[in-house]
């Protein structure tokens, strides 16, 4: 999957993203996460530049719903709009455009309506380090190879499919063994490309609140000094 591929992502609060994702349609392959899962979002967005990234509204009226919107419309290119239950159906609307300091506060926005505001998790993520070499690693059983990490989470590269919100155990190549921990599966791409014999998918993953401690001192054996510019 390259840049511009016809495909949207779906953020919207974990009660309602399945309720949303089978009631809005939203033009080519969808990708979906919760709200508390925006920094997973966030690498998709920037790794493949969808079309389209639709907002649950309750989540983009909190203040973490609205930093994650601006952080979209940084990328450029990509239209943003929220996602609201109307007259009992699912629908979109165009997000309503930031203030210009020099426009006359009575000038029009679109105006979304009200509705009852969940909890917003806690969203602020650790900073992502790059191996130093590709690092072998066992998912489910079947080959994989390790690209990046932080003690939240990890990208790596998988031959067999990985579906999000798959729980799966993870063995990551140490000296002399196999450090073996638990993850959710956050986000995965399929993807091909002329350099690869086959296909395969990038995964997102999101470790075990219990793997964090044994991942950060992995990660100091085998990853980069510094973390990735801007990656979280």
């Amino acid at each position: 999957m390259g840049y511009g591929q016809d495909f949207s992502v779906i953020v919207a609060d974990a009660n309602r993203i399945q309720a949303i994702r089978n009631g809005v349609q939203l033009p080519g392959r969808v990708l979906q996460f919760t709200s508390g899962n925006t920094g997973s979002a966030m690498e998709s967005i920037r790794a493949y530049r969808p079309k389209l990234v639709a907002i649950d509204a309750v989540f983009a009226e909190s203040p973490a719903g609205i930093a994650f919107a601006d952080r979209v419309d940084e990328i450029g290119g990509i239209a943003v709009r929220l996602i609201l239950r109307h007259d009992g159906r699912w629908t979109t609307t165009a997000r309503a455009p930031k203030p210009d300091a020099t426009e006359s506060a009575t000038a029009p926005t679109i105006v979304v309506p009200k509705v009852a505001a969940a909890p917003v998790a806690n969203t602020r993520r650790a900073p992502r380090f790059r191996v130093r070499s590709p690092l072998e690693a066992i998912v489910e059983s079947a080959p994989a190879t390790l690209i990046d990490l932080s003690i939240h989470g990890a990208q790596l590269i998988s031959l067999p499919a990985l579906r999000p919100n798959q729980r799966i155990k993870v063995g990551l190549a140490d000296t002399g063994d196999m450090l073996n921990v638990m993850a959710l599966v956050a986000w995965s791409c399929f993807e091909r490309t002329d350099s690869s014999p086959d296909p395969f998918y990038r995964v997102g993953l999101e470790f075990t609140d219990a793997a964090q401690k044994t991942i950060e001192a992995y990660r100091v054996r085998y990853c980069a000094e510094q973390p990735i510019p801007g990656r979280f």
